[in-house]
C-alpha cells in the first residue's frame, strides 16, 4: 500500500486536460475565435491557444475537431500536436508530483529547462543580423529587463506588464525618445517571439494609449562663440586635449562617434588636390561622403593620421569637463555632429548636401538641423527687443 503522503501526492499532481471552442462566445458563424487547450488542477484553469482559429459551423463539440473546411485535416493534426505535447507535459509534472498550471502554460510555450523571455532575447540580439551599435543597444535594453524584473516570461508579454513598463521609465524621468526606443525592442523581440509560436498576440495591438516618439524639435549644439572657445582652450592634460581634438575633428566632419571611431584615413581619395572620405555609417549603413577641411587635415597631421581611441563614456566624461570650462553644460560627443550640420548649413551648404554628409537617410532627420538655426534667429531676435 502507498504511504498517506505518497497518496496525497498522487492527488495533488492530478491535471486534467480538454479542448475547448468559442469559450468566451464571441465566435460566430462568421466570425473566428481560436481552438484551445484548457488545464484544470485544484480548482483553478489555464488556457492555451492553438492558434486554430474557425468559426461556430467550422467547430464540432461532440468530436472537438474542425469541421467542414478544405484544411480541416491538416488543422486537426496542429491540434492534435498540441494535445500530445501537453500530455507529455503533464505526465512528467505528475511523476514530480507538482501541478502548477503557471509551469504548465510556460512549457508549452517553449519556456522548459529554464528558458525566459530574457534569455530568448539574449539568443535573438546575437541571431540578428545587425550592426555592432544597434547590438550595443539591444544590450542596454535586455540590462534594463534584468533590473527591473517585471517581464520575464512569455506570459508576461502582455498589455498590464507593457503599461507596468511605460508607467515606471516615466516615473524614472528618462527621456521620451528613450521610454520609445525601449518599447520599440520589446515590440521588436515580441514579434520574433511570435514568429516561433511562442507568444499568440502582440499586446501592442491593444494598448489603450500612444507612445510618442519624443523626438526633439531642436538639437543641442555649441555656438559659434563657444566653438571659437573650445579651440583656444590651453589644454596640458593628454587625455582631455585627445577629447576636445576628437570633438573638434567631429564638428569639421559631421562624424557620429561610431564613425569617428572607425575613421580610417585610408579610406580617403584624393580629387582635384582636395582629400575626400568615403564610407558606411556604422549605424545605419548608410553612405556618406565629405572633404576634409584645413583644420580637420591638422588635427590629423597632429596624430600622424591616426586618431586617438577612447571609449565612448570616457569620452563624454572628458568633454563634460572641457564644457565646464567655456561654459557649456552636458557638452557631449552628439553636439559635435550637430554642430557641424548647423555650421554647414549656416555658411550656405544646401540641406540635401548636409543630408549625404552626415548620411541620414531621410531629409526630415537633417530638417531637424535647421529648426535648430531657426531658433537661434529667434533668440537673436529676442535679445534685441527693447533695444532698438
Amino acid at each position: 500500500m502507498l504511504s498517506p503522503c505518497k497518496k496525497c501526492v498522487i492527488k495533488m499532481a492530478k491535471i486534467n486536460l480538454s479542448i475547448i471552442h468559442n469559450r468566451l462566445k464571441r465566435a460566430t458563424s462568421k466570425h473566428e475565435v481560436s481552438v484551445e487547450l484548457c488545464f484544470c488542477a485544484k480548482r483553478q484553469r489555464k488556457y492555451f491557444s492553438t492558434g486554430v482559429k474557425v468559426t461556430t459551423t467550422q467547430w464540432s463539440d461532440a468530436s472537438k475537431m474542425v469541421v467542414k473546411r478544405k484544411d480541416a485535416d491538416e488543422l486537426n493534426e496542429i491540434i492534435q500536436a498540441y494535445r500530445a505535447r501537453a500530455n507529455e507535459i503533464i505526465s512528467k509534472m505528475v511523476k514530480e508530483g507538482c501541478c502548477d498550471l503557471n509551469v504548465v502554460i510556460s512549457q508549452m510555450n517553449g519556456e522548459d529547462e529554464g528558458t525566459s523571455f530574457i534569455e530568448y532575447c539574449e539568443r535573438r540580439r546575437n541571431e540578428r543580423k545587425v550592426c555592432e551599435h544597434t547590438k550595443k543597444r539591444y544590450d542596454v535594453f535586455i540590462k534594463f529587463l534584468k533590473t527591473w524584473g517585471k517581464i520575464k516570461s512569455f506570459q508576461d508579454c502582455n498589455v498590464s506588464k507593457v503599461r507596468a513598463m511605460d508607467e515606471y521609465l516615466h516615473r524614472q524621468d528618462k527621456a521620451q525618445c528613450t521610454i520609445y526606443d525601449y518599447h520599440k525592442y520589446l515590440k521588436l523581440f515580441i514579434n520574433d517571439a511570435m514568429i516561433d509560436g511562442l507568444i499568440e498576440q502582440n499586446p501592442y495591438k491593444f494598448l489603450p494609449f500612444h507612445i510618442g516618439k519624443g523626438e526633439k524639435q531642436y538639437v543641442d549644439c555649441v555656438t559659434e562663440e563657444q566653438f571659437a572657445a573650445i579651440k583656444k582652450l590651453k589644454l596640458s592634460t593628454p587625455h582631455i586635449l585627445h577629447a576636445r581634438d576628437l570633438f573638434l575633428f567631429q564638428c569639421y566632419t559631421g562624424l557620429a562617434y561610431s564613425d569617428l571611431a572607425s575613421f580610417n584615413y585610408a579610406n580617403c581619395e584624393e580629387i582635384g588636390g582636395k582629400m575626400f572620405y568615403h564610407a558606411k555609417r556604422t549605424k545605419t549603413d548608410t553612405d556618406f561622403v565629405f572633404q576634409l577641411l584645413k583644420p580637420a587635415l591638422e588635427i590629423l597631421q597632429k596624430y600622424d593620421f591616426k586618431l586617438p581611441r577612447m571609449s565612448n563614456q570616457r569620452y563624454n566624461d572628458y568633454l563634460k569637463a572641457i564644457g565646464q570650462m567655456v561654459g557649456v553644460d552636458r557638452l557631449h560627443t552628439h553636439m559635435g555632429r550637430a554642430t557641424a550640420a548647423t555650421l554647414f548649413l549656416s555658411k550656405g551648404m544646401p540641406i540635401n548636401i548636409v543630408a549625404r554628409v552626415l548620411g541620414h537617410t531621410t531629409l526630415r532627420q537633417t530638417t531637424r538641423y535647421a529648426r535648430t538655426l531657426n531658433k537661434d534667429v529667434q533668440s537673436a531676435f529676442d535679445a534685441l527687443e527693447g533695444k532698438m
